[in-house]
């Protein structure tokens, strides 16, 4: 029955994946479903075959990750994380086609943590370590890289920064560490990769947030905070 559940959650959490991206100008859902919203940079969205695989891979990821978190985890760290991997997902999916995080997916991430902090107050007998916890996690992913992106001058994108400021509050600091350092390792082999085949040069940047999802993904199915 509760596999069942995972199902449900799975494709209802696709769903708003899917709609969100189609409210962006990434994907195309089709005339008939008026969700679509062209974007003035002229990005072509993800239609027929890349939509349904990407729908397809969402879909697996989602079961994979409740599954992973349901037998390793309390219910409250199941919903702080599970939740977090629809925003992460997201913004992966946005930012693959317009380079950027979406503050809507930052605002959603910060109401999101606020509410389960509301909880936690009230019935967490440890919320004086999860609070610090979750502040070293947002120095880690806000403040570090915020710093980061300015001695870059914008190498690595702001909005980067934030999602990894939310990815902190959410899931706390190892986590947090641990993500930053799968995604890290994953754009060096997207660089390497693309390089070889000459796609791109060694001046020449790709989007981060593809990467921010699947190291969060590896993390969350590897060790299952």
């Amino acid at each position: 029955m509760v596999y069942l559940l995972f199902v449900f959650v799975a494709l209802v959490s696709v769903c708003a994946v899917i709609i969100f991206a189609a409210r962006n100008g990434v994907v195309d859902l089709g005339k008939k479903i008026k969700v679509y919203k062209p974007c003035e940079d002229n990005v072509v969205p993800y239609q027929g075959k890349s939509l349904i695989l990407i729908t397809i891979v969402c879909f697996v990821i989602m079961i994979a990750i409740q599954i992973s978190l349901y037998m390793n985890t309390s219910w409250i760290s199941f919903t702080k994380l599970y939740g977090l991997s629809l925003i992460v997902v997201s913004a992966g999916i946005v930012d693959s086609k317009r380079r950027i995080i979406p503050n809507v997916l930052i605002f959603c991430g910060i109401v999101f943590r606020a509410c389960i902090y509301a909880y936690e107050i009230f019935f967490a007998d440890n919320i004086k370590e999860v609070f610090i916890n979750d502040m070293i996690g947002l120095a880690i992913g806000f403040v570090f890289l915020s710093i980061v992106s300015i001695i870059t001058k914008g190498s690595l994108g702001f909005g980067d920064a934030k999602l990894f400021g939310i990815i902190g509050i959410v899931s706390g600091a190892f986590c947090t560490y641990s993500t930053l350092l799968v995604s890290l390792i994953l754009s060096v082999i997207v660089s390497i990769i693309n390089i070889a085949r000459k796609k791109m040069s060694r001046k020449d940047s790709f989007p981060f947030g593809p990467c921010i999802a699947a190291g969060y993904i590896i993390v969350v199915l590897l060790t299952s905070y």
